[in-house]
């Protein structure tokens, strides 16, 4: 192949716009456009870009952020994984170690300790593994460097350094997962900001520290998204008589009382009788099979305001269900 100074020049050019992207966040113009546009970041505005000029890009990270197990398995692989033996057991013990605060945070919202517990195991196996990835090279990354969600991720980092300087931490150093989320709940920043709370009574919210205060502020998150407490939290149907248009693809607050699901024929009277007023959809669930189907009330609608998988919000439920069983 004859390498003419044209091609050599094309070469040359593609380099200098392409390599950049992945090289670091210093001298750029994205980067300068959201200094600008955050007036208050806690930090000096020479600080954060300071920092920033410290980070590289971790381009792996978009494809784990992509290919998300709820995005790309059917119902049945992704429970198998995720409702297993070993998160069930140390759910159980979890729940035996942890037995009064989770009482306390239960009486004073209304979530199931159970359901703190089947997150926690679900988000950070217990507190055992709150991510290993460095929180400020994933937000920058995925605000800067990926088309997808760009405004919600450079929104991120943002309160991503209002926390850092509101906790006294090192932004370079904080660890959490590959979607920029910290602590035994894995929350993103914005979460913290609005739902997090002190679970101990030492005035400070810390996430990264407190177990107590992760237990109080996953049930707080829960709590605001309208948790009832006392409903039921998946109902099982005859689904011999389930049509598709009655289905549900995505949760949604707005169903049909039990009892319109009684006269369709899907649940029992008795049913029904007992939770009169609470609306509920019909979800599937698929498998290598033959779908199931679920009907799912407020409470399943909550945890989905925590993921927005049906996927992750039966895989709580199930994973609850079994801690709580003899």
């Amino acid at each position: 192949m004859k390498i003419t100074r044209s091609w050599w020049l094309a070469l040359v050019c593609g380099l200098v716009v392409v390599a950049p992207a992945w090289a670091g966040f210093d001298n750029r113009m994205d980067v300068s456009k959201w200094l600008s546009e955050n007036s208050d970041l806690g930090f000096d505005k020479s600080e954060v870009a300071a920092f920033l000029a410290q980070t590289k890009a971790k381009p792996s990270i978009i494809p784990i952020i992509r290919n998300a197990p709820e995005r790309k398995w059917v119902w049945s692989q992704y429970g198998k994984r995720m409702v297993s033996d070993s998160r069930i057991k140390r759910g159980k013990q979890f729940v035996l170690e942890n037995s009064s605060q989770l009482d306390q945070v239960t009486q004073s919202t209304g979530v199931d300790g159970a359901i703190i517990a089947a997150i926690a195991g679900i988000e950070s196996n217990y507190g055992a593994n709150m991510g290993q990835h460095l929180t400020l090279r994933v937000l920058a990354t995925l605000g800067f460097d990926s088309a997808r969600r760009s405004g919600f991720f450079q929104r991120q980092l943002a309160d991503f350094f209002r926390l850092c300087y509101s906790q006294g931490l090192d932004p370079t150093k904080v660890k959490g997962s590959s979607a920029g989320a910290v602590g035994m709940g894995q929350f993103i920043p914005t979460s913290y900001r609005d739902f997090a709370v002190d679970g101990d009574g030492d005035q400070r919210v810390d996430l990264f520290h407190s177990k107590a205060d992760n237990i109080a502020s996953i049930a707080n998150y829960l709590s605001r998204h309208r948790w009832q407490a006392g409903a039921p939290w998946l109902l099982a149907v005859n689904a011999d008589v389930v049509k598709s248009r009655w289905v549900n693809a995505k949760a949604s607050n707005k169903g049909q009382t039990l009892g319109v699901w009684q006269q369709r024929g899907l649940l029992k009277s008795q049913t029904a009788t007992q939770w009169p007023h609470q609306t509920f959809n019909l979800y599937a669930f698929s498998t290598a099979g033959e779908d199931e189907y679920l009907l799912g009330g407020a409470n399943f609608y909550a945890i989905t305001r925590y993921n927005h998988s049906l996927w992750y919000s039966r895989a709580v439920m199930d994973i609850a269900q079994a801690i709580v069983a003899p």
